[in-house]
């Protein structure tokens, strides 16, 4: 069921609110396997809860567990190849924005110097 989700789903352009999510197969009871880190990140989000209130039922239906570890926002320009992961989120706190990058930078294959992050800002 892992395989139903894509790690990166986040706007192609402008500034929003992101979050971490770490995500199990639910149907295990003892889970002991890794979970898989999704990227969630979209401009209509006003608080970072909203994001998660608006995926998590897409994970329930695949038989999954899921945690938010945190969030931060992001800015994103696929035209100039550039995103900068940064702040944190009131609700969740402050998500591993280098793990961010890392997924973020497998995704979309921008040059290393093009993905940046910063524990700074709100």
């Amino acid at each position: 069921m892992m395989e139903g989700v894509t790690e990166v789903d986040i706007d192609p352009e402008g500034v929003f609110k992101y979050i971490l999510i770490e995500v199990t197969d639910g149907r295990k009871r003892e889970n002991t396997s890794k979970p898989k880190v999704v990227v969630r990140g979209y401009s209509w989000a006003e608080y970072h809860a909203d994001i998660l209130d608006r995926v998590a039922p897409r994970f329930a239906e695949l038989g999954l567990d899921y945690e938010c570890a945190g969030g931060g926002r992001i800015r994103h320009s696929s035209k100039n190849k550039t995103l900068h992961i940064y702040g944190y989120s009131v609700g969740f706190g402050q998500a591993n924005h280098k793990m961010a990058k890392d997924i973020l930078q497998r995704q979309f294959g921008y040059p290393d110097e093009n993905v940046t992050w910063s524990n700074a800002g709100y």
